[in-house]
């Protein structure tokens, strides 16, 4: 089955570190996994990815295309760096205020350009209701009526960066939730999940019926993340 891995490198790394993690994935030799790598917006022009498995992805995108919108960044602009794919609806953007209108509009900003979303969904804590997430899958896909491609990247709140991770049995539950919504429309789509990915618990997580990651903070310590990879790579 082919697997996607994105890397959500946040608000780190430089130049020299990119360019030290791009040689070492660029070497990579990749049977059926995609690699989508997401840099903050002014390290995308150092990118340049010459392994067909590895795409160019960012950490979000502007809601509208007006040009008076001071400080945004609309897909036109980033495809001519080579950027396929946006995250969007991030728990991080949603703290600041990012509401489920946003994440719609972004996504059909995304859509008629041609790229494709990763939409991050997520509750906050253990005790909330999978309800939460399929309200938020409905309201971002919300109005659109043609074919699409979409990633939704399952990332539970809680879990980002603390170390805990939900269990197989319950992000097989959300996968089944979110396929009983996508199944009825006519979308291409993938499933990953994110949050707390390490190399100690990748293998475990991969069982569940997922089709691969959204890793966060690991990205940026490239050996590890190329174990990741690898490991998922060669099931």
């Amino acid at each position: 089955m082919h697997k996607i891995i994105v890397a959500n490198y946040k608000m780190n790394g430089s130049k020299k570190l990119y360019r030290s993690i791009q040689n070492k994935l660029n070497k990579l030799e990749l049977k059926d996994t995609e690699l989508i790598l997401c840099p903050p917006f002014l390290y995308v022009p150092f990118f340049k990815l010459s392994n067909s498995n590895i795409h160019l992805g960012v950490q979000d995108v502007s809601n509208t295309i007006d040009r008076k919108s001071t400080g945004q960044i609309k897909p036109e602009m980033l495809k001519e760096f080579g950027v396929e794919y946006s995250i969007v609806g991030h728990s991080e953007r949603r703290i600041l205020g990012e509401t489920d209108e946003l994440v719609n509009q972004k996504i059909k900003v995304l859509l008629s350009s041609g790229m494709t979303p990763i939409l991050c969904v997520g509750e906050q804590s253990k005790d909330e209701n999978l309800s939460i997430v399929i309200k938020q899958v409905k309201e971002a896909i919300k109005g659109i009526k043609s074919h699409f491609k979409l990633i939704i990247a399952y990332e539970p709140v809680w879990a980002i960066g603390t170390g805990e991770l939900p269990s197989v049995q319950h992000v097989n539950e959300v996968a089944r939730s979110l396929k009983k919504i996508l199944n009825k429309l006519d979308v291409e789509y993938k499933i990953l999940y994110g949050g707390s990915i390490s190399n100690e618990n990748f293998q475990d997580m991969a069982k569940a019926d997922i089709d691969g990651f959204l890793v966060g903070g690991i990205s940026l310590e490239v050996d590890k993340f190329i174990k990741i990879v690898k490991g998922i790579d060669n099931e």
